[in-house]
């Protein structure tokens, strides 16, 4: 009997011993388990603000995409509800003669410099070209715009042709047939094209962050293939080449085609995997798809979590170190290689803690001290070691966030929630300003009674200068949207945010609201002699003297188009808008820029139409019809559309008068634009 009484603790030791290792097993299990978890729902995280940044940026571009073609149908359907420009041709066809042609060769110009098409034609009803402003060697339309006219004639709205690639130009282009009626007698076309090269194409390589394997692309169905009808930026000359099988349905741009909208995630053209946003573009067969590469989604994201998960992996390391020790019970030998170990693990929590720039602290609420780990002094700028006085820490906050910080930090101790904040830091050892982010939670223990929050510190200043930058970045190119790259001064989108802002400003205090149109006289014959570069210095100068002549603050010139200016008056009656015409008319001859080829004078000038409205709001003054069903946008816009063809009339009359001149609008110039 005495024999089995050492047995049994034999027995009960190693039976504790496993048990404890088990525990430890366990835990460590947890842990990892738990870290996983984690883990997993940081990626979905990130995976989702990809996600959120990608629809964003599609969105954005299907709406250029789609303003893009609005507004060459918009101009299309204009052209054919203009019954001036109608009867002209008309005159023309019946009775040819040189004025009358100059005319229509002239709305044509206008409709290649200022709208900005490579081309447009007068076509009879049978496809035959009859007028063309540029050099054109074919005498008959192609045989898809061919189609398109008869179903312009059939249906008295604006053919299509979707962009494609034929013998009859150079280039990728598209097309547009704006049929034209003597009363209900088919009388001809205009035929538009547009370079989709200059004009659609770029609309799809802005990206606003630095990407190796985002683009855009715009695809359509075409029998049992999907085309590619832009350029890819991983495969050259794509556009209208790349056709893939709708047998590789794990394609976006396959799904695209099948219905697919939203977030997709497949295999793109390079076989590469990728996360992609599809969406349709209005009113067209096109279908956007906006792709980037998984890998380079999540690759920063992995290495950043896994630097971050470093620091509860080590302190998971050491609570086992610390558990294995205690079960154990090896002596001081046992204990001095565990010291090691201990060390060992400190020095890898540190340097996690460093790579991360993650420091860690605890706030006792009753002594009003913080404990901090090295890295979180290093952050604070703090040396030695110890507690630091809660008046100490509040001197470190920022004035401009102190008030704030303390305020965030009471409620979470009051209501024990945890603590998520940012905010800024004057660092005691060099005061140098930095942003930190901290963590907190709330933990409270009953023997003995202590309230106190634990969590971590970390330097985001880099994160937040980046931020700061990408801020500025947008701010720049929003800018850079609103203003004309050659000219300097605004461009037509200025223009019109700042009619229905003046508009507005108009009708609310009953003032008036004038309007010059400025056309610089002979440009294509000083284009033609000089040279596109001369041309082009010409348009800034005189750019620069419209803006030199402008002073008030609410005051706007833009380019409305190709050698077409605009001058906003706001709170101008039409006299004091006749003297700024003139002095613009001044200062331009002022220049002295030479023209040799001009009609008018040895040197550039300008002609000038003068508007000047009251507006009211529900009612439009006395000019041509507006169009009000063709238009999109706000009612305002549509009242003031009449104030430009208003001053576009009178600056029709200042050129029939002989240019270089200024004309203010009375109503008989809308009556005799186009006699």
């Amino acid at each position: 009997m005495p024999l089995d009484l050492p047995l049994t603790a034999h027995f009960t030791r190693t039976n504790a011993w496993r048990a404890g290792l088990l525990a430890v097993a366990v835990g460590l299990g947890g842990v990892v388990y738990g870290l996983g978890v984690l883990y997993q729902k940081r990626q979905d995280h990130y995976r989702h603000q990809a996600e959120r940044e990608l629809q964003a940026i599609n969105r954005l571009q299907v709406q250029s995409v789609t303003a893009w073609r609005e507004k060459r149908f918009t101009d299309a359907m204009a052209l054919s509800d203009d019954q001036l420009f109608a009867q002209a041709t008309a005159q023309w066809m019946r009775q040819p003669s040189s004025t009358r042609q100059e005319l229509l060769y002239e709305r044509l110009r206008l409709l290649q410099e200022r709208a900005n098409y490579t081309a447009a034609y007068l076509v009879d009803t049978q496809g035959q070209i009859l007028l063309s402003p540029s050099p054109i060697n074919a005498a008959q339309m192609p045989a898809a715009e061919l189609q398109a006219l008869h179903e312009a004639f059939d249906t008295a709205q604006a053919g299509v042709v979707e962009p494609r690639q034929d013998p009859f130009f150079a280039f990728p282009f598209f097309s547009l047939v704006a049929p034209l009626f003597d009363g209900a007698q088919p009388l001809g076309a205009v035929w538009l094209v547009s370079d989709v090269r200059t004009s659609l194409f770029p609309l799809l390589q802005t990206w606003p962050t630095p990407s190796e394997t985002a683009e855009s692309s715009i695809v359509s169905g075409q029998g049992d293939k999907v085309q590619f009808l832009s350029p890819l930026r991983h495969r050259a000359e794509s556009e209208f080449n790349l056709n893939l099988p709708v047998a590789h349905p794990s394609d976006p741009a396959v799904q695209a085609l099948a219905g697919a909208r939203g977030i997709f995630y497949g295999r793109d053209y390079r076989g590469k995997d990728a996360m992609a946003m599809l969406s349709a573009v209005p009113s067209s067969p096109w279908v956007m798809v906006t792709k980037i590469d998984v890998e380079e989604v999540f690759a920063e994201t992995r290495v950043r979590e896994g630097l971050v998960l470093s620091l509860p992996v080590s302190l998971g390391l050491l609570f086992a170190g610390f558990v294995f020790a205690i079960s154990q019970r090896r002596g001081r030998l046992r204990e001095q290689a565990l010291k090691v170990s201990l060390q060992r693990n400190m020095q890898w929590l540190e340097g996690a803690q460093k790579a991360a720039a993650i420091g860690y602290f605890a706030y006792e609420a009753g002594a009003e001290t913080f404990t901090m780990s090295t890295m979180a002094r290093t952050i604070f700028g703090l040396e030695g070691e110890g507690a630091m006085p809660l008046r100490q820490w509040v001197v470190l906050i920022h004035p401009e966030c102190r008030k704030e910080v303390l305020a965030q930090h009471e409620q979470a101790m009051s209501l024990h929630r945890p603590l998520r904040v940012q905010y800024r830091i004057c660092r005691a050892s060099d005061q140098q300003i930095r942003w930190v982010q901290v963590w907190g939670e709330y933990e409270a223990s009953t023997d003995p009674p202590v309230a106190r929050m634990t969590g971590t510190v970390q330097d985001i200043t880099e994160r937040k200068h980046s931020e700061q930058e990408l801020a500025d970045y947008r701010a720049v190119l929003e800018q850079k949207v609103r203003l004309d790259p050659l000219t300097q001064v605004a461009n037509r989108r200025a223009l019109d945010e700042h009619v229905v802002a003046q508009w507005h400003r108009a009708m609310r205090s009953h003032a008036p609201l004038s309007l010059l149109m400025i056309d610089v006289d002979h440009f294509k014959l000083y284009n033609d002699h000089y040279g596109h570069v001369a041309g082009d210095h010409c348009l800034r100068n005189v750019a620069q003297a419209l803006a030199k002549a402008v002073t008030r603050a609410d005051e706007l010139v833009a380019r409305y188009g190709g050698e077409e200016f605009a001058v906003l008056l706001p709170d101008t009656e039409a006299p004091q808008a006749l003297a700024m015409a003139e002095k613009i008319i001044a200062a331009v001859h002022g220049l002295a820029i030479a023209h040799a080829t001009s009609g008018t004078g040895p040197c550039v000038t300008v002609s000038i139409g003068v508007a000047c409205m009251y507006p009211v709001f529900g009612s439009a003054p006395e000019s041509r019809p507006l169009h009000t069903a063709r238009h999109e946008g706000p009612q305002e816009m549509q009242l003031a559309q009449a104030l430009f063809e208003q001053a576009d009339g009178a600056l029709y009359r200042a050129k029939q008068n002989g240019r270089n001149q200024a004309v203010l609008y009375t109503v008989q110039e809308t009556s005799g634009a186009l006699a």
